[in-house]
């Protein structure tokens, strides 16, 4: 890594280890953002036009849309934690490389989807398998190596790194979004979905050569017996009760995420395709947004560098991208200034008041947002134990999706007869009980954590290397 790669990353007193981790990440990150982020702007629109076609209303085939994704996701809450026990046990590679193959999958059955509801269910089944696997991997894999590799008791060189690696990805999904959308007008969406396949076969083959532990992180994991593994998922299950303050952490986090999880699945894209459209207005307004989250991602990174993450997280998750104040302003938004008659002309739906408002609110929200991640991801490096790591990281989604499971069905079923402000209403009351929850719990955390658990380990070497 060259010398100005290092500084932009604060990297520039590390170790050559700690360097090459993050350069690691950083030549994976693009290719990762392209594959994941190139059809977002019209993947549930897709499904939810294929299931049923215009004239019907958006709202019938997004209530499918929330079934789906309530299905896959209680596969998922399922599969998470043992798959990331799996990657304590195993190494977060193999399991970095099977969730791309399993994503791949899906993207090719989605280039020849067909008008059913049983192939779209497929479809939602193996991608369940892929973030089931996924979750947490990467980042387990990185704080690992790095507590092993890094001179940084005070975690600040980790917050300026994690922002700049997380704005080289929104940069790069920024740019990939208006390119998917005008690919998938000339080549058609399933094109798109055909071009990602390859792009995430790529990045599988790429996890096995690139994520690769130091031999001090190699040797703290367990031999390869299923009681090991059993054991790692008992170790992972008691940590999350050991204190009040790990326990109300994890609820409250959890709790708030669920309501992304309903967000992202249930309402965010019907909001959007209600002010704006189109795929290309759509595209070009997230662009925008995107663009705005990079100087957030990259600025947060920077200002809570000195910041003590228990007293400042729940601070920053109250005013975050769909935390309390978000979902109640988005509540008002979509209540008191309904879809216009007709479609305004490109680009003047972008001048709607509507729309405005909506922009404002992810941009200023979406600076508490990263903050308060960046801090939780501080606290987490050094609050969980290397060895349950991975498990811990897949725990939190799995949490998360169980928790999001009954609200997304729940608001699936009763969208056409609730309507979108009473849901995010809805939405708003439940991120402020977990906004709660964290308070709670983080008043109990000291405001120093040692870089190093003083722990026994729980299983005894010799250990094999994966």
């Amino acid at each position: 890594m060259t010398d100005w790669i290092a500084r932009f990353f604060g990297m520039a007193g590390e170790s050559d280890r700690a360097k090459r981790l993050v350069k690691i990440v950083v030549s994976f990150t693009p290719i990762s953002a392209i594959a994941f982020m190139m059809s977002t702007t019209f993947y549930s629109i897709f499904i939810a036009r294929t299931l049923f076609p215009s004239p019907s209303p958006l709202e019938y085939g997004m209530a499918v849309v929330g079934i789906l994704s309530t299905i896959g996701l209680a596969v998922e809450s399922l599969l998470d934690y043992p798959s990331g026990g799996l990657g304590d046990w195993v190494g977060q590679r193999w399991i970095i490389f099977t969730s791309m193959i399993c994503y791949a999958a899906a993207m090719v059955l989605m280039s020849f989807a067909q008008a059913s509801f049983t192939f779209f269910l497929i479809v939602y089944l193996l991608q369940a398998v892929a973030a089931a696997q996924q979750s947490g991997a990467i980042g387990s894999w990185f704080d690992n190596n790095y507590r092993v590799a890094a001179k940084d008791p005070k975690r600040s060189a980790y917050s300026v790194a994690q922002g700049r690696m997380g704005m080289l990805f929104q940069i790069v999904a920024t740019v990939s979004l208006i390119p998917g959308a005008i690919l998938a007008g000339l080549l058609g969406r399933q094109a798109v979905f055909l071009f990602q396949a390859v792009l995430l076969t790529i990045m599988g083959f790429g996890a096995l050569a690139l994520f690769r532990d130091f031999p001090e992180v190699t040797a703290n994991r367990p031999r390869r017996s299923l009681r090991a593994y059993y054991r790692l998922l008992k170790d992972g299950l008691k940590f999350t009760v050991s204190s009040k303050l790990v326990f109300l952490f994890l609820i409250g986090e959890t709790l708030m995420s669920s309501v992304i999880v309903v967000w992202g699945n249930l309402l965010l894209f019907l909001i959007y395709y209600t002010y704006l459209y189109n795929d290309v207005a759509v595209a070009t307004f997230r662009t925008v947004l995107f663009a705005a989250g990079v100087v957030s991602i990259e600025r947060a990174g920077v200002w809570t560098r000195n910041l003590v993450p228990p007293r400042w997280i729940a601070k920053f998750r109250l005013f975050q991208t769909c935390g309390p104040a978000f979902m109640f302003a988005f509540a008002a938004i979509t209540f008191l200034l309904p879809k216009l008659p007709a479609e305004p002309p490109f680009p003047f739906m972008f001048l709607q008041l509507p729309a405005v408002l909506i922009s404002l609110g992810f941009i200023l929200c979406g600076f508490f947002g990263a903050s308060g991640d960046l801090l939780s991801q501080r606290l987490m490096l050094d609050l969980v134990p290397d060895r349950i790591r991975n498990g811990i990281y897949s725990l939190v989604p799995s949490l998360t999706i169980g928790l999001a499971v009954p609200q997304l069905l729940f608001f699936a079923i009763w969208l056409p007869v609730l309507g979108v402000p009473t849901i995010l209403a809805c939405l708003s009351l439940i991120s402020a009980i977990g906004c709660l929850l964290l308070v709670t719990g983080l008043r109990r955390a000291p405001t120093t954590i040692p870089s190093k658990e003083k722990e026994e380990p729980s299983i005894s070497p010799p250990k094999t290397t994966p």
